[in-house]
């Protein structure tokens, strides 16, 4: 290979770099036409390099600098070396040129005596490296794998490690070979690991130099080493050993178990490695670590190894990140295998009883204990500064790795073990690691196990799902004080985003999940969440069929002719109830049968602290009481819950009364008795109370429509229901401000539809009396239908109107109605909207109702 040759030619360019004044250009000029084939160009161009080069040698040696870092971009050394690839790009052979160039740049690198000239031609022959691959690819082998005695250079090959230019899985394998076979490259790899691992900088890591420090210890166990090999051991012995010298430990060898790891990775990277030699290092290392302080130990170095890796270098390279992965994937795999290969004993589990598994779990439970451990060691020490990353990739990889376990009995303990590992790092406590932890509960190898595991019919159910219940509910229990915040700060908005998805897939796969625990999770989420509200309380069974809510002939408010649902209880977990006391529930089942005057007085102690009402206990009181006798057919006005909602209104402030009314919507979902009793009690509560609470009503009700979807089921049906209602129009709450008057001015004058899409409550109005678009003779004549040629994508805000325009002409509407029959038939519901310029504003909308469709 040419580059060999650079070091014994007594060359002019060898000369030139002893003896920088001389310049033989004679010489250089027969051998760069003779390799050029004579060619005019060839030889200025290979002149310009030879002299670029000699003078970035000669800035490099005098310029005085010490690290790259310090040269300003605009620096002498910099131009040259920008220049240079503009030189060998206009070469007629551009490719030999480069291969030419490069050889005597790693010729200078290698006669080069400084850290900075080492520094500076390894990143200038990373650049020129960019330029081809092919002769990278050329240069690193014989760098890499020849058998030349001269490229043993420690400061050289320790900087282009520094750059990621040598893989270094193979180069240590190729060391570790040169130490064993004669000429024994001892004192170079002493050399190099001295620079690599002992210096203030550290290059590289102890796993990366796994073979090569095992072929010094068998070197030095046989009697043989130099005394370098006996000092370079023990100081990477001592610097094994000296984070744990504060610490109890078990007799142990640091420096040994962090070759077990090492060796492990090397192993795990190979995919021919069989599970019987898995299964021999694991139960090799179950031999070493001796009992379970032996494995926490064990397992607390592997963890504070993985970390430190992950934390120690700044490098963002696929390659670099590759192996810290590998390192952390490797360790999980190994607790895997030692779960496995643990021997079943006579154990017995936390509630007494025998149990041959509980070794294996014992195990699993131990290490992700351990990474608990070194997780709060980290969050208190670095604060702000705390990186969640490597943490996330260690928890994910163990629980993936020991879900692989087939066993039931083990697969079960290891999950209820990583459950209650998620519970302890709750966001609360430990808000650095909030978003992983969120991503860690949503992932799809452990929620839908969870859930799955808790489905009706199976034994599990409760313990599935009350686990999934305690982890949603710290979830939100973190998120709310963060949303009541007047401005939100950008990691709040993605945090948020993040749980209103991870909800959006629990209502799509679990939907009775949420619809059994939503009074658990609407009493920590704020009022001000109106759309996280609305999605767990649009919750319903899978097998139900809603009926459609915008059906005129509804009956929500009729007690003599009621959906059947409407006499069904819904089911739900009645864990609601802790903030309720044994003494205040006992009162309020007195007052379901005697109606005591006294009752409301006492309730509203109890629901205010220091003059600030709880609304977890409103929230609780309202739901209770009105559950007592939801489903019983007394008329609504005769209600105890009824009567207790009113006395408690009247006395209470507009505060109060919005928590209390807002406690009440929150049980208008699907159809049931809940949903029916809160339902009539809201209208009845409107068409009796004064004009203030009927405010408040409309309020709750509206700002819970105007938001994104999904709506509850129930709050369309009762809305529908309230502005159905006598004298609704006639109200002064609608003339509340400018904007919503003219709207409400208009609507009472003249029919309407109410039309909701994309979250956004709209009121349309109608010009013309109701007409049947499938029967054309009842169309007026008069009116001209105008479409877009092209319906954009909704885009709605707030109080939008999205509307189709009618203009008074003597024209047909038949391209209407051909449009309407032949694309929105199989809508439920759908609104559009024309340009409207300087033309007066009379609005038109249609939705479909079965197969019909009315304006």
């Amino acid at each position: 290979m040419r580059l060999c040759d650079m070091f014994d030619q007594n060359s002019a360019f060898g000369g030139q770099q002893q003896q920088p004044q001389q310049q033989p250009t004679v010489r250089f000029t027969e051998n760069a036409s003779s390799y050029l084939g004579g060619s005019p160009l060839g030889l200025n161009t290979d002149l310009n390099l030879e002299q670029i080069l000699l003078e970035l040698d000669r800035l490099i040696r005098t310029s005085g600098i010490t690290s790259c870092a310090l040269l300003p971009p605009n620096h002498d050394i910099c131009l040259r070396m920008r220049q240079i690839p503009l030189i060998i790009s206009q070469s007629v052979t551009p490719m030999q040129t480069l291969l030419t160039f490069v050889e005597k740049v790693v010729y200078m690198l290698y006669k080069s005596n400084s850290t900075f000239a080492f520094e500076a031609y390894t990143g200038f022959l990373q650049s020129l490296f960019e330029l081809s691959r092919e002769v990278e690819k050329e240069t690193m082998t014989w760098i890499v794998y020849s058998n030349d005695e001269r490229k043993y250079n420690a400061p050289v090959i320790a900087m282009l490690m520094r750059h990621e230019m040598i893989p270094l899985e193979d180069y240590d394998v190729l060391l570790a070979k040169a130490i064993k076979n004669p000429p024994h490259q001892v004192e170079y790899a002493v050399e190099l690991l001295n620079i690599c691992l002992l210096s203030s900088t550290p290059v590289t890591s102890l796993e990366d130099h796994a073979l090569t420090i095992v072929a010094l210890r068998e070197l030095q166990e046989s009697g043989e080493a130099p005394s370098s090999v006996t000092v370079l051991l023990e100081e990477i012995g001592l610097r094994a050993k000296r984070p744990y010298e504060a610490t109890e430990k078990p007799d142990l060898d640091c420096l040994a178990l962090r070759m077990l790891l090492a060796e492990w990775t090397r192993l795990c990277q190979h995919s021919m490695t069989s599970q019987r030699l898995y299964r021999h290092f694991a139960k090799k290392v179950l031999t070493m670590t001796k009992d379970k302080n032996g494995q926490g130990f064990f397992f607390r170095l592997c963890i504070e190894t993985c970390v430190d890796r992950f934390l120690s270098f700044k490098s963002l390279s696929a390659s670099f990140q590759n192996r810290t992965m590998q390192l952390i994937d490797a360790y999980a795999k190994l607790v895997a295998y030692m779960v496995r290969v643990q021997q079943q004993q006579d154990l017995y589990d936390y509630h007494g009883r025998e149990d041959r598994d509980a070794g294996k779990i014992a195990i699993a439970a131990r290490a992700f204990s351990v990474v608990i451990l070194v997780l709060a060691q980290h969050h208190e020490t670095r604060g702000v500064h705390f990186n969640q990353k490597a943490f996330l990739r260690i928890f994910a990889s163990l629980y993936t790795e020991l879900n692989k376990i087939k066993s039931a009995p083990v697969h079960a303990g290891v999950l209820r073990a990583y459950s209650d590992t998620l519970y302890t790092l709750r966001p609360s406590s430990f808000p650095g690691f909030a978003f992983s932890w969120l991503q860690l509960i949503s992932h799809r190898t452990f929620m839908p196990q969870l859930l799955a595991a808790g489905a009706a019919g199976k034994p599990d159910r409760q313990k599935g799902w009350m686990i999934c219940q305690k982890l949603l509910l710290e979830l939100l229990k973190f998120l709310g004080p963060l949303l009541d915040r007047r401005v939100l700060q950008k990691a709040t908005r993605q945090f948020y985003r993040g749980t209103l998805r991870f909800l959006v897939v629990l209502l799509h796969d679990f939907p009775e999940f949420l619809s059994e625990h939503y009074m658990v999770f609407v009493q920590v989420i704020p009022h001000s969440c109106i759309q996280l509200r609305n999605l767990v309380l649009s919750a319903f069974p899978r097998i139900m069929h809603l009926p459609d809510p915008f059906n005129p002939e509804l009956p929500v408010d009729d007690d003599d002719d009621q959906l059947p649902e409407f006499k069904q209880d819904p089911v739900l977990v009645t864990s609601y109830t802790k903030v309720l006391s044994d003494e205040f529930r006992g009162a309020i089942d007195d007052f379901v049968q005697i109606q005591h005057e006294s009752f409301h007085i006492m309730a509203l102690q109890y629901m205010m602290d220091d003059g600030v009402y709880r609304p977890d206990v409103l929230g609780a009181f309202v739901l209770y009481v009105g559950s007592k006798t939801a489903a019983s057919d007394t008329p609504i006005e005769e209600h105890p819950a009824m009567i207790a909602y009113k006395r408690l209104l009247a006395e209470m402030s507009s505060e109060g009364r919005y928590i209390m009314l807002n406690a009440a919507a929150d049980h208008l979902r699907y159809p049931n008795s809940h949903t029916s009793f809160f339902s009539k009690a809201l209208l009845h509560l409107f068409a009796t109370q004064p004009e203030e609470l009927k405010e408040q009503i409309t309020r709750v009700l509206l700002e819970r429509l105007i938001v994104n979807r999904p709506h509850p089921w129930g709050l369309l049906a009762t809305f529908i229901g309230l502005i159905k209602s006598p004298g609704f129009w006639d109200h002064e709450f609608i003339r509340c401000a400018p904007d919503i008057e003219r709207l409400f001015d208009n609507v009472s004058r003249y029919p309407f539809i109410i039309v909701i899409e994309g979250g956004i409550l709209s009121l349309i109005i109608l010009k013309q009396p109701v007409f049947s678009l499938l029967d054309t003779s009842n169309a007026p004549p008069n009116i001209e239908f105008h479409l877009p040629t092209i319906i954009p994508p909704l885009s709605l805000t707030s109080f939008s109107l999205y509307i189709i325009c009618i203009f008074n002409r003597n024209k047909k509407y038949s391209s209407l109605y051909m449009y309407i029959h032949e694309n929105i038939m199989f809508s439920p519901l759908l609104f559009y909207t024309a340009s409207l310029s300087p033309l007066p504003h009379t609005y038109i909308s249609f939705c479909m109702t079965r197969n019909t469709c009315t304006l």
